[in-house]
């Protein structure tokens, strides 16, 4: 063969090349004059060298000559160029997972994403050779195929794409240029060497985690202020503060000059905002040019070398002196820098299309959300600062995962766009884009009083990568004259409304620790916080198609509920809203527990009943959740996503073998940093652990820290917490006979904690006995299984009664201690706990026969009933109590 082996990874035959990026990551190039290409391109950075070795002594023939590593076959005939069928490539594994020069993508693969759900687009077909969008042409869409397929393989066509070259962007020179992934089933390492080749996900500053809210309104000095006082006075998590379009001058769509008229006094009113911790983020429309009433039009015209005049400098984006004057004069100018506070970072809603020319400047293949999202992503490191990018902004084809966050655009917002976001959200990590953000409101016009939507959106936007409320337009107009705007302030709720949205909110502010923890995993693994459910066993067919639920991190399961809960019911009746929801967990060793029932399941649906606050979710059994501990009394709501972890919450989920005697082992870690600047990279966190076994009634337990970083706290206060299960007996340190242990019972939780206050792990690891109060004897254990699930609906069953002034006494007795069961813990009381819900139905059955406030009260009967496992007329259903 006429090979020429440039390097152990690299192979030219002719008019071939063959780079064996990884031992599965091969890329094939074919130009007739060997002018191959090495500069990088958005999707493929090409800043590392190859690691796959391409072996000697490969046998051929004729026509067909065959490379191999030590995971991949390569067949190709070298003196043709190609063509349908005349490169085969096969993992030497399994021959099944082949893929073919001409084949179809569309066929077996998972999908990726795409750019945008604007113009009310309620779904999209991420079938890349279909119409991707329902109101939008497919030039638009930047459409991306998976990097995983059940066929095994996926094949990235980079032929013609513009690559980087001199610190800008250049047409591109090659002739044909694909990078197959031919990874079989093993769809994390397809992921794991993607982001070998074109860089990992980035970590975007923690706050970015944490709660973001934006409007499109009028906003002045005054109401924004006052709009962020209310959150606080009204508990509200808020980490980021955006303002919208009207920030700037009025007139042009987009500007880079502050409106003074609103803003009269704006540092005073930054300074303001960042002195409560919030960071701050400004809608831009790069489309308009630079108009001589810009405030930065004199120091442009300067960096492009004209004299300044009275004519707008056109939009050039294509054109590296315009671009970079955009960047380091226009936007520089409004940045945060030199200690003084400005934006922080920009939402970027470029909406004017996506050609690939702009005046006289033309690279084809180019879109300018890609370009807009790279610029703006890399301004801190150009000027030689340390901070994380970050950025708002639509998907600009692959390779935009290194420039987090992702805006999807202005979607209907309507049961059927709600439906299509955990789906679209979770396919993403196809192609590592772990950070799509969703303008998260209700409906407005005929839907604006569509409650249960509102609150329903705001649960799936909590349980995502962002949460981001936004209100695209629909919060203002001639809408308000008929109350029919979308309500993007919580409070504007009715009250079990605003409750359900503020419990979803403050419920992802306590979780942000293990939310964060998997962003940081994702730099590593290419593997994102929310994931397909067959990433769990790619090999289980009937992890496929379950297009409702999603991994969450590496041990959650969320199913968020995207359907009414009546077809027919609108306005306030929604509270009353019971919705049968079924999950599937995956045939994993250890099995699942569901984290709001306390029933163990495996390798099957779980169907529960749900209410207005609820969002199913399971975990994995036994496993550790690192949780912030919630707000106290007198602390502020506002900017706790960027704060380091001064509390820890470990939270033990239930395993069967608590319950049965059993023994059990799992562990859990959390990641802390300055949550800001690139430090991580350097190795500038720490990772606390907390690691147990569980043997005989009695918890063994450690915790651990390692590393540090500037502004590590030197004393944390850690709680280690049990759901649903009994007092504790007992309580130690082992390693420390004299450390304060503060035990106490939760009965949000019904179970126990214990607390341990300035604790430096740092400076030693701590070992922690816990045993079980032994009056719980393996009789009465069984009756905890499924006690979070059976007090949670008991407790929507008693509200509903108690909002109706429904009879009280002894005709509820039963369901009122049902309710209590956390006050009334006791092993004499858990022994009783079968008899009581039999009693407690008993109750309700004769409540619903005979109450006639329940007889005129239809939607309120049938939600108690559903609760309690009852028929509308009253009688019980079958139900066995374990």
């Amino acid at each position: 063969f006429a090979w020429e082996r440039s390097s152990k990874s690299i192979i030219v035959d002719g008019n071939w090349r063959f780079t064996a990026v990884t031992q599965r990551l091969i890329r094939l190039e074919y130009d007739e004059t060997k002018q191959f290409v090495d500069e990088p391109t958005e999707a493929f950075l090409r800043d590392r060298p190859p690691t796959g070795v391409w072996e000697d002594h490969v046998a051929g023939d004729s026509d067909w000559s065959v490379l191999q590593t030590s995971h991949v076959v390569v067949k190709y005939m070298s003196k043709l160029a190609p063509t349908n069928g005349s490169v085969v490539m096969e993992s030497r594994s399994n021959s099944s997972y082949a893929w073919r020069w001409g084949d179809d993508p569309a066929i077996g693969n998972l999908r990726g994403t795409a750019r945008t759900l604007d113009s009310g687009a309620p779904a999209l077909d991420l079938n890349c050779n279909n119409k991707v969008s329902p109101t939008m042409d497919n030039s638009q869409m930047h459409c991306t195929w998976g990097l995983v397929s059940k066929l095994g393989w996926a094949a990235v066509d980079e032929t013609g794409m513009p690559t980087w070259r001199d610190g800008w962007y250049a047409p591109s020179r090659n002739i044909t240029d694909v990078s197959v992934f031919l990874h079989g089933h093993d769809f994390a390492g397809a992921l794991k060497d993607f982001a070998y080749a074109a860089g990992p996900p980035a970590l975007p500053p923690r706050y970015a985690l944490g709660t973001v809210f934006t409007r499109w309104f009028d906003f002045d000095e005054d109401s924004a202020a006052a709009l962020i006082d209310e959150f606080e006075a009204r508990s509200m998590p808020l980490d980021a503060w955006i303002f919208d379009m009207n920030w700037h001058i009025f007139g042009p769509w987009g500007s880079f000059t502050w409106n003074k008229g609103s803003y009269p006094r704006l540092q005073g009113l930054l300074d303001s905002i960042q002195a409560r911790g919030l960071f701050i983020g400004a809608n831009t429309h790069d489309h308009d040019g630079i108009r001589p009433d810009e405030a930065t039009y004199k120091q442009f015209c300067k960096a492009l070398g004209r004299a300044p005049g009275k004519d707008t400098i056109e939009f050039d984006l294509y054109n590296k002196t315009y671009a970079m004057a955009q960047e380091d004069v226009a936007w520089r100018a409004l940045q945060t820098k030199g200690g003084q506070q400005g934006i922080d970072f920009a939402w970027i809603d470029y909406q004017q299309g996506e050609d690939d020319v702009f005046q006289r400047t033309r690279i084809p293949k180019l879109n300018p959300t890609i370009v807009l999202n790279r610029l703006r992503s890399t301004d801190g490191a150009r000027h030689g600062e340390k901070k994380r990018p970050l950025i708002l902004s639509r998907w600009g084809g692959l390779g935009n995962h290194r420039y987090p966050l992702g805006f999807s655009g202005d979607q209907m917002h309507n049961w059927e766009g709600l439906a299509f976001l955990p789906y679209y959200t979770s396919t993403a990590a196809n192609v590592a884009y772990g950070y799509w953000s969703h303008d998260t409101v209700g409906g407005d016009r005929g839907l604006a009083t569509d409650y249960e939507l509102s609150v329903r959106w705001v649960q799936t936007s909590a349980w995502s990568p962002v949460l981001r409320f936004h209100d695209k337009g629909a919060g203002t107009g001639d809408c308000a004259t008929n109350d029919e705007c979308a309500r993007i302030i919580p409070w504007d709720l009715p009250t079990p409304f605003y409750d359900a949205v503020r419990l979803a909110v403050q419920g992802r502010d306590e979780l942000l620790p293990y939310i964060y923890t998997a962003a940081v995993s994702s730099v590593s693994t290419g593997l994102v916080l929310t994931r397909p459910m067959y990433y769990e066993d790619p090999a289980d067919q009937s992890l496929y198609g379950l297009d409702k639920q999603y991994l969450f991190g590496s041990d959650m399961i969320i199913s968020p509920i995207t359907s009414p809960s009546s077809p027919n019911a609108k306005g306030f009746a929604q509270a009353l809203g019971a919705i049968e929801w079924a999950v599937f967990a995956p045939r994993t060793n250890d099995g699942w527990v569901d984290r709001l029932n306390g029933d163990f399941v495996r390798g099957n649906l779980t169907t529960s009943v749900y209410g207005i606050r609820d969002t199913p979710s399971l975990a994995r059994q036994g496993i550790v959740i690192p949780m912030r501990l919630p707000r106290t009394r007198g602390e502020s709501s506002i900017a706790r996503a960027r704060q380091q972890l001064h509390s820890i919450e470990f939270r033990i989920m239930p395993a069967e073998a608590f319950y049965l005697q059993g023994s059990f082992a799992a562990s859990g870690s959390v990641i802390d940093d300055d949550g800001l600047t690139m430090d991580y990279l350097t190795g500038k966190f720490t990772n606390t652990t907390c690691s147990y076994t569980f043997r005989g009634g009695s918890f063994q337990i450690k915790l651990a820290q390692t590393g540090d970083f500037e502004g590590r706290p030197s004393k944390q206060t850690i709680k280690l917490s049990f759901p649903q299960l009994p007092p504790l007996k007992h309580a130690s340190i082992a390693t420390r006979p004299g450390a304060k242990l503060q035990p106490s019972y939760d009965r949000k939780i019904l179970g126990p904690t214990l607390t341990l206050p300035d604790v430096d792990l740092a400076a030693s690891s701590l070992s922690i006995e816990a045993t079980f109060d032994d009056a719980y004897s393996s009789k009465v254990m069984p009756h905890f299984v499924g006690l979070l699930g059976r007090v949670r609906r008991a407790r929507y069953a008693k509200d509903a009664l108690d909002a109706a002034n429904v009879n009280y006494g002894e005709v509820r007795a039963n369901l009122t201690s049902l309710v209590l069961t956390g006050t009334h813990m006791s092993a004499d009381f858990v022994a009783n706990l079968p008899q009581l819900w039999d009693g407690a139905q008993a109750q309700l059955t004769q409540l619903l026969q005979e109450d006639q406030v329940l007889k005129k009260d239809s939607r309120r009967s049938k939600f108690v009933a559903h609760m309690m496992k009852l028929t509308h007329d009253g009688s019980a259903l079958v139900n066995a109590f374990i």
